[in-house]
């Protein structure tokens, strides 16, 4: 069983004041260099805990359906950090000056993951392998869904940086928000299709036949 925890979107945005420079003609540098894109994934690094109950790791779940106990858990939590670098320089109007993206990295992934085995059942035995399996196959998930999802990432921030150009501007802090607050509207559906990819693999991996699979796996539990 998996519990997956809603996440909260973390935006930080940090401007960087480039040499500044004048440009006779034009409103905007006529090029700019291309926006440094990096999206970067950490793996899930499970803990391993033997030393819950079975009711305290249940009162860990989010919801659990009647008559289905948990003897296991991995309780991950998908972080999310976005980071956007503005370079800005000046116009040959001193009262306006032109901005542009210069970096824009993803920063996601799980770090370190708690993963919960019945106290009941120590190591060594055929429960304990049975639920230990299952739960590194949560873990599994984790890892594989979130590499698989990187280029991808990768192509959309691409795309994205297309429609945020260069932009002469009186009010820099202004076009500065205007700008996160594209890059966050336009950002979150990239995180829920992870999050919606995660939950179908976790669920089918917890479907009934596949944890009665499982609990066929030893004769005593």
């Amino acid at each position: 069983m998996v519990i997956f925890r809603a996440c909260t979107l973390l935006l930080f945005f940090h401007t960087l004041f480039g040499a500044k420079a004048v440009f006779a003609l034009g409103l905007c540098p006529p090029k700019t260099p291309d926006v440094n894109i990096r999206v970067l994934f950490e793996k899930a690094r499970p803990h391993y805990n033997n030393e819950y109950s079975r009711t305290r790791i249940e009162a860990m779940m989010p919801k659990k359906e009647p008559g289905v106990h948990s003897v296991g858990l991995t309780k991950s939590s998908l972080y999310w950090k976005i980071s956007s670098k503005f370079t800005m320089v000046s116009r040959r109007n001193p009262e306006e000056i032109c901005i542009f993206l210069s970096a824009l990295t993803l920063n996601y992934g799980f770090g370190e993951t708690p993963v919960f085995i019945d106290q009941r059942y120590r190591p060594g035995g055929c429960p304990y392998r049975e639920i230990l399996a299952h739960e590194n196959a949560h873990v599994a998930i984790l890892d594989q869904e979130g590499k698989e999802i990187q280029r991808w990432l990768e192509r959309k921030l691409t795309s994205l940086v297309t429609s945020i150009p260069p932009t002469p501007t009186r009010s820099p802090k202004t076009t500065q928000q205007q700008w996160m607050a594209k890059i966050d509207r336009e950002t979150k559906p990239l995180l829920e299709t992870l999050k919606k990819r995660l939950e179908t693999a976790h669920a089918r991996l917890d479907s009934p036949p596949s944890l009665a699979k499982t609990q066929k796996q030893c004769p005593k539990w």
